[in-house]
């Protein structure tokens, strides 16, 4: 059986001048046999469930300023997890898959971000900062002809939709946020599946994202009574936006049917 491959390069830009995410698309442009590369029986249906390493975001706490250097500060978030599930289809002969997954992403930290007034003093405050996003991704798969039965290897690309909230925690000051802008982009993945027992596989994949969400953000109220302590905040509405431009490492297991 022969086979011929052409890759590609697209380079999909979103109009952010910061990032520019390049992938290859895989194409098989000839195929002169009808047998099938895989061994084992084509799977109509699988189930992923997995847990996801994301090694980075930014978040950025002015992005309507006027001042251009305070709009482009950011705090990074390092090194969070997520969850995530997905369920794939056999589109095309053992090789061709179509999915369309799930995760649900929250992180928090403690910084010091925002100047209040402590019994009329000025002060900077210590405030629990975090968001939480909820992708969901549209990913097409093409399985490399080299695997065997007991291994897949695959590579795939996709569209993403991203939405979420942000939260702000000031003593017992929670922020409530809406969603300013539900912002959807490109992904693209790598990865193996290695069987462990039939119908049951160990997942390991990276994905590459950048979705940016903006969220406008406000307190019900700016003054509270903590320890006997009056808090005041100066500001009762604030902006935020997230930048997810990190690596996206996960491991899973993988449920054929």
């Amino acid at each position: 059986m022969e086979f011929q491959f052409y890759f590609h390069k697209l380079i999909l830009s979103k109009m952010k001048a910061k990032n520019t995410l390049i992938f290859i698309l895989v194409f098989i442009t000839n195929l002169y046999s009808q047998e099938i590369f895989l061994e084992s029986r084509p799977s109509v249906l699988e189930f992923n469930l997995s847990l996801n390493y994301n090694s980075g975001a930014r978040v950025y706490l002015n992005p309507k300023s006027s001042d251009p250097e305070l709009r482009n500060m950011y705090y990074s978030y390092d090194g969070f997890l997520s969850y995530a599930f997905e369920i794939n289809t056999n589109l095309w002969n053992n090789t061709v898959y179509i999915g369309i997954g799930s995760e649900y992403l929250k992180t928090l930290s403690l910084i010091y971000s925002v100047r209040g007034m402590v019994n009329n003093l000025p002060r900077t405050l210590q405030v629990e900062e975090g968001f939480q996003v909820y992708p969901i991704e549209f990913i097409t798969y093409y399985i490399f002809p080299f695997s065997s039965d007991w291994y897949k290897a695959y590579m795939g690309a996709g569209l993403g939709v991203y939405y979420g909230k942000y939260f702000r925690v000031i003593y017992n000051l929670i922020s409530e946020s809406k969603l300013s802008r539900l912002d959807y982009g490109i992904l693209v993945n790598a990865g193996v599946n290695f069987s462990l027992i039939e119908n049951l596989a160990l997942k390991l994949e990276m994905k590459f994202r950048d979705p940016e969400l903006e969220f406008k953000n406000e307190f019900p109220k700016t003054e509270t009574i903590v320890n006997g302590n009056r808090i005041q905040l100066f500001e009762k509405t604030f902006y935020t936006k997230i930048n997810l431009d990190g690596l996206n490492l996960i491991l899973g297991l993988n449920f054929s049917f």
